[in-house]
């Protein structure tokens, strides 16, 4: 019998000013709807990819909530960086043989 409790969870750990966080990996929803802001285009480019950051930096193991005012203070680089170093660290992941 295989059981899915024994299956190691791995963190990815981001640091934004004077906070550490350990994030989990998403929930295949949560995945989704990530995505689909990251791709969004147009006027509500910035605030789409705030709201996956977000919900990036949300899932984590401490379950802190992080400030809206912090992921506000973020500029679009900074907002793009963290989705692309998320989705790196998913797709090592998920190539990983462990």
């Amino acid at each position: 019998m295989f059981d899915i409790s024994a299956v190691n969870k791995r963190y990815f750990t981001i640091k934004i000013e004077n906070i550490t966080l350990e994030v989990e990996p998403p929930k295949v929803k949560a995945l989704k709807e990530i995505v689909a802001l990251a791709k969004s285009k147009g006027e509500d480019v910035m605030d789409n990819y705030a709201r996956a950051v977000e919900m990036i930096l949300n899932k984590n193991k401490s379950n802190y909530k992080v400030p809206e005012t912090l992921i506000d203070e973020l500029d679009f680089d900074q907002l793009n960086e963290i989705v692309t170093a998320y989705f790196g660290w998913l797709g090592e992941q998920r190539n990983s043989k462990n």
